[in-house]
């Protein structure tokens, strides 16, 4: 996923040879589906969904990247064409926290599903806040803010 510009700060100034690093490590493929990077691939919908297939009709588990067989792709029940573009996850969530143990490369999908919880809590938080603030505001105008 692209770095924020908020962000930025917080990466170090070695970011590309980190990521670099990464992608090597994994032979740049997603290191949980093992989708290789840079190819367009198809996911799967109905019974096909939870798959991706390759260009060569071979089909693969979008979870483990385990080889399913090969299909006509006339055949594959297709949800949506995918241009995979690997990120480099941070598994904390910290982007100061750059040791190799707590970084993997990833596709889109795999990146979302394991940012999916850290995303709800802060669109939670992002929601609270919002709200207090409204409800201050909104006290203020009504003329119930005792002073």
């Amino acid at each position: 996923m692209p770095i924020k510009p908020e962000n930025r700060g917080r990466y170090p100034a070695n970011w590309p040879e980190v990521r670099a690093r990464i992608l090597a490590r994994a032979e740049n493929c997603c290191e949980r589906c093992r989708v290789p990077n840079r190819t367009r691939i198809a996911r799967g919908t109905g019974s096909d969904a939870d798959t991706y297939m390759r260009d060569d009709a071979t089909v693969y588990c979008a979870d483990s990247g385990t080889y399913l067989g090969q299909t006509h792709m006339s055949n594959y029940q297709v949800l949506r064409m995918v241009d995979i573009v690997l990120t480099i996850a941070h598994l904390d969530h910290t982007p100061e926290n750059c040791a190799d143990d707590n970084l993997e490369a990833l596709c889109q999908r795999c990146h979302l599903r394991l940012d999916a919880g850290h995303h709800a809590e802060t669109a939670r938080a992002t929601r609270h806040a919002r709200k207090a603030v409204g409800d201050l505001f909104a006290a203020a105008t009504n003329g119930d803010a005792h002073a």
